[in-house]
């Protein structure tokens, strides 16, 4: 096999994980979007760094965006890119139970502070009758 042959196939096979992790994180963002409002948040720690995953509006649209206490800079789930941040990227992959988890609690915790109950149980899917 030649080098340029080579070249191509990694960058075919990188091009095809690239989309499928973009596919994931947006599959991840669909299941929560509507159980969130804008400013919702929810921090969890991972070995030393705290990672912080929140609610925003993007372009007039509500989107989940992620920051470390080492990258405080926001970034949009749809803008991470596997070159800058494979780490962070393979967290939020592994981990979508617990962001789905985390953001229910969110809205718990904003019944117990006394907001609407029946919208919030609402968009938790639970029988509220």
């Amino acid at each position: 096999m030649k080098i340029n042959d080579m070249l191509k196939m990694y960058i075919d096979k990188r091009h095809q994980y690239e989309t499928k992790i973009q596919k994931d994180l947006l599959k991840i963002e669909e299941s929560v979007i509507d159980i969130v409002e804008v400013g919702d948040y929810f921090s969890v720690k991972n070995e030393d760094i705290l990672i912080t995953i929140k609610a925003v509006k993007y372009e007039n649209n509500k989107h989940i965006a992620i920051y470390t206490n080492n990258n405080p800079e926001e970034i949009i789930f749809s803008n991470l890119t596997l070159t800058e941040h494979p780490d962070l990227i393979l967290w939020i992959i592994q981990n979508d139970e617990l962001i789905k988890e985390g953001f229910k609690e969110v809205l718990i915790n904003a019944v117990r502070n006394g907001e609407n109950i029946i919208n919030t149980l609402k968009a938790l899917k639970v029988n509220y009758e």
